[in-house]
């Protein structure tokens, strides 16, 4: 932070005002910038959780289907005698 004297007066006033104007257009763009922040975080969150589901429900299928699970593979069951 930089400071610089302008002085009394009405350049002095005028000065302050337009410091006074940046100073609150920061604090709204920070402001602004945090809540989207925090509102992207929350879609984040959703969407692992729909991610989430979308996996269960796809094992549930695969498994009604007749598929196993092997070494990290989805495989047909075999269909025969005692395998």
């Amino acid at each position: 932070m930089v400071r610089e004297y302008i002085g009394g007066g009405v350049l002095g006033r005028l000065a302050a005002q337009q410091d006074e104007i940046e100073r609150r257009q920061r604090e709204e763009e920070t402001a602004y910038w945090r809540e989207e922040r925090e509102r992207l975080e929350q879609n984040a969150a959703f969407v692992g959780e729909l991610e989430e589901a979308a996996e269960i429900l796809s094992q549930a299928h695969l498994i009604v289907a007749g598929f196993h699970k092997r070494r990290g593979e989805w495989r047909r069951q075999a269909r025969g005698s005692g395998a």
